[in-house]
């Protein structure tokens, strides 16, 4: 059952982040709402998804969005937060992480989530059904219709040139560099050490090598 003051505040919340014409992501966030309502529209019909707050919050590199279960370090439900570490992504790629994250916002509404980080054989097929493939990890290994034509029927441009491909691969992710300051050594063997000191004195156990530093 929706909850009409959850909808209340996450339409507050969304309709601040379109009015805020100071903020420098406010294009983007007005972007992604239209398309959440596309998107209900389109794949979700009958069973639309509650409206979400996005947010783009900085989170762990190899991550692109995340759906938040339950409530929000704000008490709000219906957060979907896509890694600001990655806006530089295609908006096609961006548009594929954000149906991703709907889909778990529909499974936890109206299917059966995995109990794990795992993606169930539910999840699965129901983004497959949208044309976005992935594996049981949550990673999309192919991106095809009824997604592309629709986004490509808006003016969504895709890097693939031959516009032949029943399917194409999704635009590969940057990885940033850390800042760390740990530096890297390693032993014949192959096992890699990081230490913060500039003198490294240690033996491997496994090939009895010594550890040697690696600019």
């Amino acid at each position: 059952m929706r909850n009409r003051t959850n909808d209340a505040i996450n339409i507050a919340i969304m309709e601040n982040e379109i009015n805020a014409h100071d903020w420098v992501l406010n294009r983007l966030a007005s972007e992604l709402y239209w398309w959440i309502d596309f998107f209900n529209i389109a794949f979700f019909k009958n069973q639309p998804v509650p409206i979400p707050v996005i947010s783009f919050k900085k989170t762990r590199v190899n991550n692109l969005g995340h759906y938040v279960i339950g409530r929000n370090a704000f008490g709000i439900r219906e957060n979907i937060n896509i890694n600001r570490i990655h806006l530089n992504r295609p908006l096609a790629d961006i548009l594929a992480t954000l149906l991703h994250e709907m889909t778990h916002s529909w499974q936890a509404v109206c299917g059966k989530p995995s109990k794990s980080w795992f993606h169930n054989r539910e999840f699965v097929l129901k983004l497959n059904g949208f044309g976005i493939i992935c594996d049981n990890k949550g990673r999309h290994t192919d991106i095809g219709d009824p997604f592309i034509f629709l986004l490509q029927k808006h003016g969504i441009r895709f890097s693939d040139n031959s516009g032949t491909k029943e399917m194409i691969s999704p635009s590969s992710v940057p990885k940033p560099k850390g800042d760390s300051k740990l530096k890297k050594w390693q032993c014949a063997c192959g096992q890699k050490a990081r230490v913060g000191k500039k003198e490294f004195h240690a033996t491997c156990d496994l090939c009895s090598y010594k550890f040697k530093y690696i600019p």
